[in-house]
């Protein structure tokens, strides 16, 4: 495990060394002026906005398998899960986390979480791959049929996790994961806007697609990358391309940070909020 962490971060510190020589540590550096009161608040928002989203994901697909569990903490759960997913190497810490939190609460044990954990965070890949391919079809069409076949991939999976699932609430759950990926793409535009440069959507896509590769620490490096390496077939420089990735990546990094605090809420002993109950299990209670 440790190996792999490790492996990880030398991976981020690779990539960002490879932006430098790019592009300069200039425009890595610019991008420290998206931090304001106002963008700090926007962070917080629309981070909000995206973990609300994937908490009712979270709660519809758990109560499918035979577990229940309020919104407070299905959202305590997400934030704390984001944060880990934010700073540990791989990008998966959290959610793994979130796997164990809930190993005892359906009928397969580990298996049973474990596929409500992959339809939930997939279901938002989904889309994000899907919106990517749109985008670079023109412009970019290799990278587009790259994205096409992740988009796929990831569909498949994502359908599979919600068998059994009524078709209503299959429709509640692609569209929070619409919200959560609107709410990324919105505090993107945001950093591009407070930088000062062009807002260009399309960047912004390449971006969010980029950093949820599992790859690296927080997206960091990857996204950097992959924005140069499109910059041009997407009318932006590449050092802006690099300046508003690293914008956003800080931006990014400041709505998950409520995290820390379900984190802290659950390392000094208190399970749940305001004496909640354990999460119930038609088959089993979770420990």
């Amino acid at each position: 495990m440790w190996l792999r962490r490790v492996l990880m971060l030398l991976i981020t510190v690779a990539l960002l060394g490879l932006t430098v020589r790019i592009v300069g540590i200039q425009a890595l550096l610019e991008g420290g002026r998206v931090v304001t009161p106002l963008t700090i608040l926007a962070s917080l928002g629309l981070g909000l906005l995206a973990t609300a989203g994937q908490a009712m994901r979270f709660s519809l697909l758990l109560k499918q398998s035979g577990t229940h569990v309020t919104p407070r903490r299905a959202l305590a759960d997400c934030y704390s899960a984001s944060l880990l997913n934010m700073i540990l190497p791989g990008g998966l810490g959290g959610d793994m986390a979130r796997v164990a939190a809930y190993r005892n609460s359906g009928p397969r044990r580990w298996l049973s979480p474990l596929t409500v954990v992959g339809a939930e965070r997939l279901s938002a890949t989904t889309l994000l791959f899907a919106t990517a391919t749109f985008t670079l079809l023109p412009v970019a069409s290799r990278f587009a049929w790259i994205a096409a076949a992740v988009a796929a991939a990831t569909c498949v999976l994502s359908i599979l996790g919600m068998r059994g699932m009524a078709a209503s609430t299959i429709g509640i759950v692609w569209l929070t994961a619409a919200v959560t990926i609107g709410s990324f793409l919105g505090l993107y535009l945001t950093a591009m806007a407070a930088l000062g440069g062009p807002v260009i959507p399309a960047l912004a896509v390449v971006g969010l697609a980029a950093m949820s590769i599992p790859l690296g620490v927080g997206g960091w490096g990857v996204r950097e990358v992959s924005v140069s390496i499109l910059a041009g077939s997407l009318a932006s420089s590449v050092e802006w391309a690099v300046t508003s990735s690293t914008g956003y990546g800080l931006l990014a990094t400041i709505s998950t940070l409520p995290g820390a605090i379900t984190l802290v809420v659950r390392l000094v002993g208190r399970r749940h909020y305001s004496g909640e109950s354990p999460p119930r299990s038609h088959r089993s209670q979770a420990r």
